[in-house]
């Protein structure tokens, strides 16, 4: 079946595309992605729902007939990022890197998934080296020439630089998992994805994260973001001394209607 639209939110105007930004973030069950200025002023903001292809052919053809239907270019942009969410992810030391190595560096750590990719992170001089479906990754960078590939990972370790005065802990809620990032004195400790069974777990290991990489204290900031409805934030904000809903970078908008976006469901979008 092809990709539905399932929320769209533009603004009226012409700006040029060479100033403009695309971020996409892939889900199970399709993708958000947003539109923004060099100066982060959001300008389109949509769902897409809909089982990916199993084809890469098929996949190239939904996703330009998609972003045709919505009225999105695949050229011009002056950056454009797809966001991939891995349970599998280690990270490497530029100087120690070898790409024939890549499937070994996650084996090293029991890494069990088939599909390997990579992702350079400039601020940490390391690599990122995590499972993926690379197949649909790429369908993505055929249909939008210039597209680079993150993941969950890369974004969240770009949290690093609010810890330069308090410790920071990083929270994206998924189903059944959680994505950690851990940040201190400005510099990005540990990052990694736990699966839970049940909140109480969730609670346990995210706190047992927190003791062993030393990010606790009067001030820590505890940032949520993903699936965070009101029960799980009303149940985790108690145990921390700064708990909030982490809505991304901020971003300014002439649509008034952006107004009601929820944008800590899809903060990976805006970091």
């Amino acid at each position: 079946m092809p990709y539905v639209c399932k929320s769209l939110t533009t603004t009226e105007g012409s700006f040029a595309a060479r100033d403009k930004r695309l971020s996409i973030c892939l889900r199970a069950d399709g993708f958000s992605f947003a539109e923004t200025t060099a100066d982060r002023v959001l300008l389109t903001f949509g769902e897409a729902e809909g089982m990916h292809q199993s084809s890469m052919t098929g996949a190239i053809g939904e996703i330009k007939a998609f972003f045709a239907e919505v009225g999105l270019p695949p050229l011009g942009y002056a950056a454009m990022e797809l966001v991939v969410l891995s349970d599998e992810n280690v990270w490497v030391p530029n100087e120690l890197f070898s790409p024939s190595l890549t499937r070994q560096y996650l084996k090293l750590v029991g890494g069990k998934g088939f599909s390997v990719m990579t992702s350079v992170s400039k601020a940490l001089s390391s690599t990122s080296v995590f499972t993926a479906d690379d197949q649909l990754a790429t369908a993505f960078k055929v249909a939008l020439p210039g597209l680079n590939v993150v993941n969950q990972h890369v974004k969240l370790s770009e949290l690093a630089c609010r810890s330069a005065d308090h410790a920071v802990l990083a929270l994206h809620w998924r189903e059944g998992r959680v994505d950690v990032a851990g940040c201190r004195d400005g510099q990005y400790l540990y990052g990694n994805t736990l699966s839970f069974s049940s909140e109480e777990d969730a609670l346990f290991r995210v706190i047992e994260v927190m003791k062993a990489f030393k990010c606790e204290g009067a001030g820590t900031e505890v940032l949520m973001m993903g699936e965070v409805d009101r029960e799980r934030y009303r149940r985790f904000c108690p145990y921390f001394p700064v708990a909030t809903l982490y809505t991304g970078e901020a971003v300014n908008y002439l649509n008034p209607a952006f107004k009601r976006l929820h944008t800590y469901r899809h903060a990976l979008l805006f970091i």
